[in-house]
């Protein structure tokens, strides 16, 4: 199996939360716009500049990230490496190595809700966050692994279906859990997925 693109599951997934995807499409097609393939360090300036242009805010799903140009860091770094994929760049997601984890493209390791989504390129150590800041990966000291659109798709999720639960709103919560179970799980992923999902079952019943 391949890998889908980033755009392609983050649509997905956004539509079967009910989020309207008007605009999308476009929307992703003029920040893609805003981006050349090139040398690693001016695929990561590009990168950079184009972060910088996006706010602060709570949106997760890459239709609100795109329509407010502003959200969450996860949000941010997902529209960011969608548009940078679709643009034919070499940039991608990394985050920190999880414990105990060999990752591939079907591993996902379990996620928690403060887990850093980077951009980065396979040529260089440079790595820029969310917010537009260019560092040296070396300098995190954390392992830094790539993540695949089901293991970004899997950190956002986590956080929706968290941050639903710690507001309430235990529907959005208990759908968002069972989404991450139809992604490819390695086992003590998907143990834990399975286990948070019933939870919520239960509280929701």
């Amino acid at each position: 199996m391949r890998c889908p693109a980033h755009a392609a599951l983050a649509l997905s997934v956004a539509r079967e939360l009910g989020c309207t995807l008007e605009g999308s499409d476009l929307a992703l097609a003029e920040l893609a716009a805003e981006l050349h393939p090139g040398a690693a360090f001016d695929e990561l300036e590009a990168v950079r500049a184009v972060c910088q242009t996006f706010g602060r805010g709570p949106a997760l799903l890459l239709p609100d990230v795109l329509r407010a140009r502003a959200g969450d860091p996860a949000g941010v770094a997902l529209a960011v490496a969608a548009a940078a994929q679709r643009a034919g760049l070499a940039i991608d997601v990394v985050a920190p190595r999880a414990a105990a984890v060999t990752p591939t493209w079907a591993t996902i390791p379990s996620a928690d809700a403060t887990e850093t989504l980077y951009l980065a390129h396979p040529d260089a150590t440079l790595v820029v966050e969310p917010s537009g800041r260019l560092l040296d990966g070396r300098t995190l000291g954390v392992d830094l692994d790539w993540r695949c659109a089901h293991e970004t798709t899997a950190t956002i999720l986590d956080r929706i279906s968290e941050r639903a639960e710690r507001t309430g709103d235990l529907p959005l919560a208990t759908a968002a859990r069972a989404l991450t179970l139809t992604l490819p799980l390695q086992d003590d992923a998907r143990d834990h997925r399975v286990r948070e999902h019933a939870r919520l079952l239960a509280r929701l019943n």
